[in-house]
């Protein structure tokens, strides 16, 4: 059985599930288009930031 995504992503951050959670939410409402639609964009947005240095 695999972890969920948000209890991944809050045990490689050092936070709590709820964190994560509340962050995406608020990500989901700030963006022009839902998270869920625009999965692949906002990966490579983070890599090429990553990438850069700035992350």
């Amino acid at each position: 059985m695999s972890t969920p995504p948000p209890d991944r992503a809050a045990s490689r951050l050092f936070t709590h599930r709820n964190t994560v959670v509340r962050r995406l939410a608020r990500a989901d409402e700030l963006l022009p288009i839902p998270l869920a639609n625009n999965v692949l964009r906002v990966g490579v947005a983070l890599e090429v930031i990553r990438w850069r240095g700035r992350g």
